[in-house]
């Protein structure tokens, strides 16, 4: 369609001198008085408003073979309204293509070129006439080579969508591509200023008035990224809209299907179908490609509400009669363009949030649908926990035998109302009510260490249905456990806080479990000794809080900001460590706001049996003592060997040691181990790793094991 005149759109010519709005006086000067490259002047209007306007011819920098059709020359309007407000920039041929990044309009306006994405109250803080025209004549260059948006970013969407938000599940909109749903729709807040439309079924219960609607979904074909364009207005737009689909039949037919519904009983009825009360609903997805064409970017989803009843628009299409307030079919053929004048109002349809929807978000490549059976649902446990499942990261079984107390919710994911439940059960809830998954996690409330046998069954069946186990327990005997039992390859990974809350750790076994969560243990402490990095790591702080009267009801002092620091870190890990096929450790250190991260690949362990005793030498322990003994070669030599003990379960793991004191004799025939400063180094050792690596001396091992410690 012919632009109107320049004289209608613009008003009449002015000198450009006379121009008396500063930005297009500057704009004008730039032009005219400084030959600015690339533009050439043409005329300046002022309209009865006051808004001016500069004509100009802009040389358009284009390759010979191009992606959008721009010409050599492009005549523009830089028009500048009397106001305040952002001027425009307005293409003044009425065969100008369609191309992306331009303000909305209808297909008889002149394309407004975006020229700037920052909102005007931001881009007009530095605003100059040269920034002005060179991003005019960047857009014009960019958008014929193709590269002003490209197939990096998703294309833009069709249509500006100036009515409501409407929120669909992805499961409502699957459903109602089967046949005609009812829909629930909510207004939750009245205080916004656009309308924000959650629609549920009807049986979801909101206490928010809700008003029925009869949705039909439409899929078009596939539409090619170009001018962002206002939307159909009305039913005869929309369905001229539609390319290659029938929507005037369709809806047609379903009217007439749903009105048939009433007499199925064969009876009269005594009122209309539901369905013909509700307002009628549009939802369309439109395939849009990315600008190169390559490929379909997005689903572009409108939602198209009527402001009349599915009744009243039956019977202006002609398929339905009324009398005495009942809508029967019509019997008699009749025109039905009436309804082509029916009113919509556009809305912009976003999926609600799921386990798609957050993965998409956090960037995940496509849906981790693994099992993750989580032992310990406190601070650490609660919070790795919530982290990933909003990422859409893994189904859940939660275990654990607590609940939660007043003093936990400073730091846990759980609200005060959950206070006096279940964490295993609370946090399930939580875990669903967030994603709401289609696979509902599963609880239990039970105690890891019980021997009771039924506790035991029930635990060994969660742990047994895992892809991996996550023990978050803050506990030494659950970590060990959970290492030994059930003897399966399921992979073990285990994350805790030191007792000052001031670091993490997280311990990640190897796929083929050849490392179990026993010797990643060791070699942590084995670390802590030996890496300055980590020096005061497991340092135990005094500094407790009592939350009732009992001498061991505390609790240390740790701000929710470190734990929810500390838990990101962690749970940032573990789908990393997860993708691998090695075994790791990795520990945080905070200190002054600044993070440090120490990580060590698992080592390597050697085993030994001794009747029923294990003992589990490191690779480095090894390496060490025969550096040791190429050190003092001829002579004879010993050292002091540190490791955990575990003497339930007729454990060690020697993990450290030390080499011979500066006192020490030895002979080609003989040695004698020295003192000097053994006993101190030994207790700074095991206060350093909190008590849990000691010398191993004959008194606490059996006799056949001295020869060997």
């Amino acid at each position: 369609m012919p632009l109107r005149p320049l004289s209608e759109q613009f008003g009449e010519t002015v000198e450009w001198e006379a121009l008396q709005n500063a930005k297009s006086h500057s704009v004008a000067r730039l032009i005219c008085d400084f030959g600015t490259q690339g533009y050439r002047f043409v005329e300046a209007r002022r309209s009865g408003s006051g808004g001016e306007t500069i004509i100009v011819n802009v040389h358009v920098n284009r390759p010979q073979l191009y992606v959008h059709p721009l010409k050599a020359v492009e005549l523009l309007a830089l028009h500048f309204p009397v106001d305040d407000r952002q001027p425009t920039i307005l293409a003044l041929r009425d065969d100008f293509p369609d191309v992306p990044h331009t303000n909305p309009g209808h297909r008889d306006d002149p394309r407004s070129l975006c020229i700037d994405d920052r909102p005007w109250t931001e881009a007009k803080l530095n605003w100059t006439p040269s920034d002005f025209l060179v991003r005019i004549h960047t857009w014009l260059g960019k958008t014929a080579r193709g590269e002003l948006h490209g197939d990096v970013r998703a294309p833009e969407p069709l249509f500006v969508a100036p009515g409501p938000v409407v929120i669909v599940d992805r499961v409502l909109v699957d459903e109602a591509g089967k046949g005609p749903i009812e829909l629930a729709v909510h207004r939750a807040d009245a205080e916004v200023n656009r309308e924000i439309l959650i629609a549920t079924l009807p049986s979801t219960p909101l206490p928010f008035p809700r008003l029925g609607i009869a949705l039909i979904t439409v899929v078009t074909e596939r539409r090619e990224m170009g001018a962002l364009r206002f939307p159909p207005r009305t039913f005869g737009e929309l369905a001229d809209e539609l390319s290659g689909v029938d929507l005037r039949s369709a809806i047609r037919a379903r009217i007439l299907e749903w009105t048939s519904q009433a007499w199925e009983k064969g009876a009269q009825p005594q009122r209309d179908p539901e369905r013909l009360g509700w307002r009628l609903g549009v939802l369309v997805a439109f395939p849009v490609a990315t600008e190169s064409g390559k490929e379909v970017g997005i689903l572009d989803l409108k939602c198209f509400l009527s402001l009349e009843t599915v009744a009243q628009i039956g019977v202006k299409m002609g398929c339905l009669d009324e009398a005495n307030g009942l809508h029967a079919r019509s019997l008699t053929a009749r025109d039905g363009a009436a309804a082509d004048a029916v009113e919509l109002v556009c809305g912009e349809v976003h999926f609600g949030h799921d386990r798609k929807l957050a993965s998409q978000i956090s960037g995940a490549e496509g849906v981790d649908l693994r099992r993750a059976v989580l032992v310990g649902a406190g601070t650490v446990g609660s919070h790795v926990a919530a982290n990933l499942a909003r990422e859409g990261r893994y189904t859940w079984d939660v275990i654990n035998g607590d609940y939660l107390l007043p003093h936990n919710v400073p730091r846990h994911v759980l609200p005060r109302a959950e206070v006096g439940r279940s964490k295993a059960a609370a946090l399930a809830r939580f875990i669903d009510g967030m994603n709401r998954y289609p696979e509902q996690s599963g609880h239990l409330t039970a105690d890891v260490l019980s021997n009771d046998p039924s506790t035991e069954a029930a635990v060994k069946s969660k742990l047994e249905t895992a892809d991996f186990i996550m023990d978050a327990s803050a506990s030494i005997a659950v970590s060990r456990r959970l290492a030994a039992w059930p003897d399966t390859k399921t992979r073990r990974l285990s994350f805790f806080f030191n007792s000052d809350g001031t670091d993490a750790v997280l311990l990640v076994e190897p796929n083929d479990r050849s490392i179990s969560l026993r010797e990643l243990e060791a070699q942590h402490y084995a670390m802590v000794v030996q890496v300055p990095a980590l020096r005061g790591h497991l340092h135990t702080s005094e500094a407790t809080i009592a939350y009732s009267g009992a001498c061991r009801q505390a609790t240390n002092r740790m701000p929710e900001t470190r734990a929810a620091l500390l838990s990101a870190l962690i749970s940032g890990a573990i789908p990393g460590a997860l993708s691998t096929e090695q075994g790791s450790i990795s520990i945080w250190r905070t200190k002054d706001g600044a993070v440090e991260r120490v990580v060590a690949p698992a080592g390597n362990w050697q085993r030994l049996a001794i009747d029923d005793w294990s003992i589990v030498l490191s690779d480095d322990v090894a390496k060490a003592i025969g550096r040791f003994r190429e050190q003092h070669l001829p002579a004879e030599m010993g050292g002091v060997l540190l490791g955990a003990l575990d003497m339930e379960a007729h454990c060690i793991h020697v993990s450290v040691a030390l080499e011979p004191p500066s006192d020490s004799k030895g002979s080609e025939s003989a040695f004698e181990r020295g003192v000097s400063g053994l006993r101190s180094r030994i207790a700074a050792i095991t206060e350093q790793t909190g008590g849990q690596l000691a010398r191993l001396i004959r008194e606490r091992a059996p006799e056949r094991l001295a020869s060997v410690v």
